[in-house]
């Protein structure tokens, strides 16, 4: 079989299919792997709210048993004053009843504004908790979507595989170990299409001598710049066969 710009054509198109469905194989593990640790962050999240709302609840634990001893110590004061026969010892009591009294109001708005804090820190949890519960069904459908393609990806990939080592047996034997060099160092972009007198890899025009020998097909022809093997263009083909 010759090496014509057809059968190059043919080639380097097999070449970018495989390379679509490499990169499709690995693209959708890695589009996983990044989810999963943006699930990560948002169950780090998830704890930290749960953190804060267990320590708003302690906090407001604390508070209420301080509450509850500062008003049993108002009472057992209230009890001394039936007691106490000197009026300085009642003034005296009288006194500390009003500051117990004081420091039980604030810690009543203090309380409150625990409470305040227990509901939002409720609130932010339950929200964060949803978002975790549906990223992590997402993940889910997405890991079984790609468990479902990929084995089916990976037979196309195969196939593609042995068409491109059947396809190659156009190219001459003494330039497959170019060729080969090209393909592991260039990959899918080891062809290029020779459009309006230009390599399409590199951009750099080509010499008329080896434009003459992509139009006799007299040999394997490589860029001079970039080392890829180069093929008339459609349009530059049926243009020449016209001319």
């Amino acid at each position: 079989m010759s090496v014509t710009a057809d059968n190059l054509r043919d080639l380097h198109e097999l070449h970018r299919r495989a390379r679509a469905l490499r990169d499709k194989l690995t693209s959708d593990p890695k589009t996983l792997s990044t989810r999963r640790t943006i699930l990560d962050t948002r169950r780090g999240a998830v704890d930290t709210a749960r953190k804060a709302l267990q320590e708003e609840r302690a906090r407001a634990k604390n508070r209420e048993s301080l509450v509850q001893s500062q008003q049993a110590r108002i009472e057992d004061f209230k009890a001394k004053l039936n007691q106490v026969k000197k009026n300085e010892e009642y003034k005296a009591i009288q006194n500390q009843i009003a500051h117990d009294k004081a420091a039980v109001a604030k810690l009543e708005d203090e309380l409150l504004e625990t409470y305040a804090q227990i509901e939002k820190h409720t609130a932010e949890l339950a929200a964060l908790e949803g978002d975790v519960k549906t990223f992590d069904l997402e993940l889910g459908e997405i890991q079984k979507r790609i468990d479902a393609q990929s084995s089916d990806l990976a037979s196309k990939l195969a196939e593609l595989e042995t068409a491109i080592v059947e396809a190659e047996n156009i190219i001459p034997v003494a330039e497959r170990d170019r060729y080969r060099r090209v393909v592991k160092h260039r990959g899918a972009d080891a062809l290029a299409a020779v459009e309006g007198g230009a390599c399409s890899g590199c951009f750099v025009s080509v010499t008329g001598q080896m434009m003459n020998e992509l139009i006799n097909v007299d040999a394997m022809v490589f860029c001079n710049t970039c080392g890829r093997v180069l093929y008339l263009a459609e349009e530059a083909e049926s243009a020449t066969k016209r001319r």
